[in-house]
């Protein structure tokens, strides 16, 4: 499965705590690409690779536009796509591989964290999204169809304008699932660029919590 990270030359000094979080907590053989401006300022270990998406300057909080031509070009029908303030916690694989499947059934896209808004039943483990609801652009971690990603990935647009584009989206036919427990657990440390939410810090376990704050992330 591909696995698409997106970043920022402001958040790249967290980049290294979710790498680390990463390759603990789900797996360092699953590959990951990472998609920002400029390079980490630290190695990054064998299963992740950089890409540039350019100079940062020239877009600016323009986050669509910076990636609108690498995923016209990117030849995989779907990939899970993470935010780089996402701090993996754990993953249960049993679950993604039935989130998959439905990828490969044709679903436009599978939510990857527990989510209440009612639905109807896809079957033991998944519901539908309601058609009306808002947020079924959210950015929480999914699976998620390229061309489905790309047709809302607007030009111009900062990343909260594309999460709360809902009247867009409501109604398009598009089938989105929700599990019905947390496939991928995972604290969002980073809030507006700062580390500040005491219930999201005390999800991260003392041993990791230790490293990133000898970091100098906390």
């Amino acid at each position: 499965m591909k696995i698409i990270v997106t970043t920022c030359d402001e958040y790249l000094r967290y980049l290294k705590g979710f790498v680390y979080m990463f390759n603990k907590h789900w797996s360092s053989d699953a590959e990951a690409t990472v998609l920002g401006y400029n390079a980490p300022p630290f190695d990054l270990p064998d299963n992740f690779k950089f890409v540039s998406l350019g100079d940062q300057k020239r877009y600016g909080n323009d986050w669509t536009s910076a990636l609108i031509p690498f995923f016209k070009k990117l030849p995989d029908e779907y990939f899970i796509l993470l935010l780089d303030d996402c701090y993996i916690l754990n993953v249960d694989n049993s679950l993604l591989c039935e989130a998959e499947k439905h990828m490969v059934e044709g679903v436009e896209k599978v939510r990857l964290t527990f989510d209440t808004r009612p639905g109807d039943r896809k079957d033991a483990n998944f519901k539908i999204m309601e058609q009306d609801t808002s947020y079924r652009l959210s950015l929480q971690p999914s699976f998620i169809r390229r061309d489905y990603f790309l047709k809302y990935l607007i030009p111009g647009k900062t990343i909260h304008d594309y999460e709360i584009n809902h009247d867009a989206v409501r109604n398009d036919g598009a089938q989105i699932l929700l599990p019905k427990q947390n496939i991928i657990y995972y604290s969002n440390l980073v809030r507006r660029g700062k580390v500040d939410d005491f219930e999201e810090i005390s999800k991260i376990k003392k041993e990791d919590l230790d490293i990133i704050k000898q970091w100098g992330l906390i």
